[in-house]
C-alpha cells in the first residue's frame, strides 16, 4: 500500500496566520472567547526513524494511549493516564459531538473521528453512484463541520467496512473520502478500520485506496498471532489497531447449544496484559497508536462481554491493566479478581444443564486486594438471541425475577425457571467503585428425580454393543460371521480406555459369551446389561414395512421352539457370569407396531416370569417410549425396571430439538409410570444418513451425547447410547449411506468420531 506520510511547513504557517486572524476578530467583534469552540490547527505526520514509524503531533512525537468510547466518561479515563478515545461516528445521536471534543480538549485527550460509511452488509449498494455521491456529501459535510476542532486527531473511514463485503468497489468510496479529508482537512491523516488484517483486503485497498494514509486493524483473539501474521503476508508499513481486547463471542468454545462462554472479567484482564507483552510491544517499530475497546458498556451477546465499566459505571479489572500499560505502574487500588464462578457445581465451559422447578446452589468466589467489604449481585437473563455482527446495536436484555433467593450473597440458590437457555450473571463491587463479573450460561430442560439407586449398576453413561465389523454379521438363516476373540477384546479395552464401564449386549449367543468370558479373564472394569433376542413368533408383514411376504409358519414354529432356548441360554449366562451381568433384557422390539420379530404380548409376559423367577438380577424389556406410554401397563407391572428407546432423529426432529424431544418422551413414560425406575436402553444420533441429510452429523452425535449425558446424571437415569461401533451389516445393502450403519461413536475401522476426540 501506498502511504502519504504527509507534512507541509507551508500549511503550518497558513495555520499560524489564520489563528491571528481569528483573535483579531474576536477582539473586534466583542466575543468572549469560551463561547466558542476551542480553535486550533492540527498538524499530523508519521516519519520513519531509526526505530520504526512515529506519529508525530504539531511536530512533536505522540503516544497514543486509547480506548474506544462512545459515552463521556473522561475525567476517569484521563484519571487512569488515557489520552486518546476513538469515536465510531460523527454524529449527534448519542450526545452533542463537538461537546464531547471540547470535553476531551478540557482533559487533554484527543479524539479519533469515525466517518460513519454504510456497510454493504446494510444493505448499501456501492455500484449506485448516486448514492455513494451522496454519502460523499454527507462526510464532506462533516469533515468541514468538525476539522476546526484542536482534539480532534485523525478521521476514520468506515467501520470494518470489509465485515461481510463482496463488492471491491467500497474501497474506491473510500479512497474519494480520503482525497477529500487531504482536500478540507489537509493536517489530518485518513485511515479506515479493518475487520482483521486479511492479505487479500490488504491488496484492494493498495490497488483502490492509495490515498488512505495507513491502515488499521481491529482485533480481538487474533491479537495474539498478529505479528507473526503481518511478517507472514510481508505487512511491514505503519499502521494502528483501531479496537484490541478480550477474545471476541465468535471466537470463544460454545455450549452444545451454542451460547459462547465468556471470559470472567479477570480472565479478561489477563488477555489484555497477554496481548500487550506477546503483540503489542513487538510491534512497537510500525504500531503507531492502539484503542482497547470499549470504555464504557455495550451490550453484544451479553452486557458484560466487551465493556470496561459495568452497567452501573463500575470499572473492571481491565482498566488497571490499562493503567499499567499507559503508565507503568499499577493503580493504588485494585478490582477485585475472579477465582471460580460455579452453578451445582459446574463451571461456565461445563454445559450446565439444569431441571424445571428444581433449586441449585450457586457460588462466586472473589479475592479483594484491599481489605473492606465487597458488596455482591446476581442477575438471570434470557440467553440472547441476537444475530448482528460487526458490533451492530443489540438490544439490552431485562432481568428475570424472583429466580434467586438472596442476589446479595456470595453464594446463593436459582429456583430453575421454566425450560429454555438463560445466562446467570455474577457481580463483586468493592468500596471504590470497581467490579469482578463473571456468567455462566445455562439450558433449562424439563425432566424427573429419581433415586440414585434407579441407575443400572450406578453408571450414567453407558453403550451398546454388538462388535460386528466390515464382512461379520450375526445369524441371518445361515449362520453368523462372529469377530474373534482378539477383535472383541480390543473392542471392550477401547471402551474401557473411553470410560464406558456398562455395556449391553443383544443376545445370549456365542458373541455374548465370549465377551463374559473376555471380561472375566482380563479383569476388566467392566459389567453388562445381558439380552435375549426373541425371534418373530407372529408375522407381522401388514405392520412392517420392510416385510413384503408373510413368514412361513414352519419359520414362526421353529422361533418358538428357539425362543425358549434363548431364555434358557440367557439365564445359564446370567448365573455364570452374575459378577458381571448386573441386569438381563428380554426381547428388544418385540412389540411394536413396525417390528420384523413380533411376540405377542402375554408371551413376552411368561418369558419375563421366567427369567425373573431363575435369575438374581433385575429383569427389564426393551420397547419404543411410545409402546410403553400407549400399550405398556400390563408388562410394566412384571419388571423391575422399564428399558425405553427414543431416538428423534428417526422422528424427523433437528438436534436443536433432540434433547427437549427425548425428555418429552421420556416424560411421558414418567407420567405413565410414575413408580416405576426408567432407563434408557437405546438413544442415539447417526453421524451420515441418507433419511435424515444434513441433521446427520458427527457434530450432532457429540452434541446429543454431551446434552443427553448431563440431563441423565440430574434424573439418575442410566443411558445406553447407541452405538459403540458402526454396523455396516445393517440397512440396504445398495446404500452406504444407509442410517442403519452409522450410528457408533467409533467408526468402523475403530478411529473415534468426534464424540471421543479431545476438546
Amino acid at each position: 500500500m501506498s502511504l502519504r506520510l504527509r507534512f507541509n511547513p507551508g500549511n503550518s504557517i497558513l495555520f499560524l496566520l489564520l489563528i491571528l486572524l481569528l483573535m483579531v476578530l474576536t477582539v473586534t467583534s466583542g466575543c468572549q472567547p469560551s463561547q466558542e469552540p476551542p480553535v486550533g490547527p492540527v498538524q499530523l505526520e508519521i516519519v520513519k526513524n531509526d526505530s520504526g514509524y512515529q506519529l508525530l503531533r504539531n511536530g512533536e512525537p505522540y503516544t497514543i494511549r486509547g480506548a474506544g468510547m462512545a459515552v463521556d466518561d473522561l475525567a476517569a479515563f484521563a484519571a487512569r493516564g488515557g489520552n486518546a478515545i476513538r469515536t465510531w461516528t460523527t454524529g449527534d445521536d448519542d450526545g452533542d459531538m463537538l461537546s464531547l471534543l471540547d470535553r476531551a480538549h478540557e482533559h487533554g485527550v484527543s479524539v479519533a473521528l469515525t466517518l460513519p460509511m454504510r456497510a454493504e452488509r446494510h444493505g448499501f449498494d456501492y455500484d449506485d453512484a448516486d448514492a455513494v455521491a451522496e454519502q460523499l456529501a454527507f462526510m464532506r459535510a462533516e469533515v468541514e463541520r468538525l476539522r476546526d476542532h484542536p482534539a480532534a486527531l485523525f478521521w476514520i473511514i468506515g467501520n470494518e467496512l470489509n465485515h461481510s463485503y463482496r463488492n471491491p468497489a467500497v474501497w474506491n468510496a473510500v479512497n474519494d473520502v480520503a482525497r477529500m479529508i487531504h482536500e478540507v482537512d489537509p493536517g489530518r491523516l485518513a485511515t479506515t478500520g479493518l475487520a482483521g488484517a486479511s492479505a487479500a483486503v490488504l491488496a484492494d485497498l493498495a490497488e483502490r485506496a492509495p490515498d488512505l494514509d495507513f491502515v488499521s486493524f481491529q482485533v480481538y483473539g487474533p491479537i495474539f498471532g498478529l505479528a507473526e501474521h503481518l511478517d507472514d503476508i510481508g505487512f511491514d508499513q505503519p499502521f494502528m489497531i483501531t479496537e484490541w481486547g478480550t477474545i471476541g463471542w465468535w471466537e470463544m468454545e460454545q455450549t452444545t447449544w451454542g451460547a459462547p462462554v465468556e471470559l470472567t472479567s479477570s480472565e479478561k484482564a489477563d488477555a489484555f496484559l497477554r496481548a500487550q507483552r506477546e503483540t503489542l510491544v513487538l510491534l512497537a517499530d510500525r504500531l503507531i497508536g492502539s484503542y482497547a475497546f470499549v470504555w464504557g458498556q455495550k451490550q453484544e451477546r451479553t452486557p458484560t462481554w466487551f465493556s470496561l465499566l459495568t452497567e452501573r459505571g463500575e470499572q473492571t479489572e481491565a482498566i488497571d491493566v490499562l493503567e499499567y500499560i499507559w503508565t507503568g505502574s499499577w493503580p493504588e487500588q485494585r478490582a477485585p479478581r475472579v477465582n471460580a464462578m460455579s452453578l451445582n457445581g459446574q463451571g461456565a465451559r461445563d454445559h450446565v444443564i439444569l431441571l424445571a422447578g428444581q433449586t441449585y446452589p450457586a457460588v462466586f468466589d472473589v479475592t479483594s486486594p484491599f481489605d473492606g467489604q465487597l458488596g455482591f449481585r446476581w442477575e438471570i437473563k434470557p440467553e440472547s438471541q441476537a444475530s448482528e455482527v460487526g458490533g451492530d446495536f443489540e438490544q439490552p436484555i431485562a432481568n428475570l425475577a424472583g429466580i434467586i433467593a438472596d442476589p446479595h450473597l456470595p453464594a446463593t440458590e436459582l429456583a430453575v425457571p421454566e425450560p429454555g437457555a438463560y445466562r446467570l450473571f455474577a457481580y463483586a463491587t468493592d468500596e471504590h467503585n470497581r467490579a469482578a463479573h463473571s456468567n455462566i450460561p445455562l439450558l433449562v430442560v424439563e425432566g424427573y428425580t429419581q433415586s440414585e439407586q434407579a441407575l443400572v449398576d450406578g453408571e450414567v453413561m453407558a453403550v451398546a454393543y454388538s462388535g460386528f465389523r466390515e464382512g461379520q454379521h450375526p445369524d441371518r438363516g445361515d449362520g453368523a460371521v462372529n469377530p474373534s476373540r482378539d477383535e472383541i477384546l480390543e473392542d471392550l479395552n477401547l471402551l474401557v480406555a473411553n470410560d464406558f464401564r456398562l455395556i449391553r449386549v443383544y443376545d445370549a449367543g456365542d458373541n455374548s459369551r465370549t465377551t463374559l468370558e473376555l471380561i472375566r479373564e482380563h479383569d476388566l472394569p467392566i459389567r453388562v446389561l445381558l439380552g435375549t433376542w426373541l425371534r418373530a413368533e407372529l408375522s407381522n408383514h401388514e405392520g412392517c414395512p420392510w416385510l413384503d411376504d408373510p413368514i412361513p409358519d414352519a419359520e414362526l414354529a421353529e422361533n418358538v421352539i428357539e425362543n425358549a432356548a434363548e431364555i434358557e441360554r440367557g439365564i445359564a449366562l446370567a448365573r455364570e457370569f452374575d459378577d458381571i451381568v448386573v441386569a438381563v433384557n428380554v426381547g428388544n422390539e418385540a412389540l411394536v407396531d413396525w417390528t420384523d420379530h413380533l411376540v405377542e404380548l402375554d408371551q413376552v409376559i411368561a418369558y419375563v416370569r421366567q427369567m425373573r423367577e431363575a435369575i438374581a438380577q433385575p429383569v427389564t424389556v426393551a420397547e419404543n417410549y411410545e409402546w410403553w406410554i400407549r400399550d405398556g401397563a400390563p408388562l410394566a407391572r412384571e419388571l423391575d425396571f422399564l428399558g425405553v428407546h427414543t431416538y428423534p432423529a428417526w422422528e424427523e426432529r433437528g438436534i436443536d430439538e433432540g434433547l427437549s424431544y427425548t425428555v418429552e418422551n421420556m416424560m411421558g413414560v414418567r407420567s405413565a409410570f410414575p413408580d416405576k425406575p426408567l432407563a434408557i436402553l437405546e438413544a442415539g444420533w447417526a453421524t451420515t444418513a441418507s433419511q435424515f441429510g444434513e441433521r446427520a452429523s458427527e457434530a450432532a452425535q457429540r452434541r446429543y451425547f454431551l446434552e443427553l449425558d448431563r440431563w441423565a446424571r440430574l434424573t439418575n437415569t442410566t443411558v445406553f447410547f447407541f452405538a459403540a461401533f458402526d454396523e455396516p451389516w445393517k440397512g440396504s445393502a445398495d446404500d452406504p449411506n444407509d442410517a442403519e450403519k452409522h450410528w457408533g461413536l467409533f467408526f468402523v475401522d475403530r478411529t473415534p468420531k468426534k464424540v471421543l476426540q479431545p476438546d
